[in-house]
């Protein structure tokens, strides 16, 4: 009977500790800032959007996978391919499309919890000169 309670709390160690690793592994992952350039004949009027990664990965414990939403090899070993690679000018859903619906989706459901994310377009996106 203690063989068993042992092995049972050593199993649950070892998985909250595999747990908590890949959590920080994720929230550490990836460069603090990225630019997002989609320079369509649309986006022109605007400059490349200035994403804060570290503080949506961070502050607001966005997982991976919500924008990283692929099974590529790449990604598994923590390397995860551009978004722009799949979501190109000739995809069903182009880059635009894709930021805007996780973005945009995302953003309203803050709202609904009561934060306040920037909803207008400016609120990202910042006019060319």
């Amino acid at each position: 009977m203690k063989r068993k309670k042992l092995l049972w709390i050593m199993t649950t160690a070892a998985l909250f500790f595999a747990c908590a690793g890949i959590i920080a592994l994720c929230q550490e992952y990836g460069p603090d800032v990225i630019y997002i350039d989609n320079t369509t004949k649309a986006t022109l009027r605007y400059l490349p959007v200035e994403f804060n990664h570290q503080n949506h990965q961070a502050d607001y414990d966005i997982s991976c996978v919500t924008c990283h939403h692929t099974n590529d090899e790449d990604f598994v070993s923590g390397v995860p391919p551009v978004c722009s690679s799949c979501h190109n000018m000739d995809a069903d859903i182009t880059l635009k499309d894709a930021m805007h619906r996780n973005c945009v989706l995302c953003h309203m459901d803050m709202v609904a919890e009561g934060m306040s994310p920037p909803t207008e377009c400016l609120g990202c996106h910042e006019q060319r000169p």
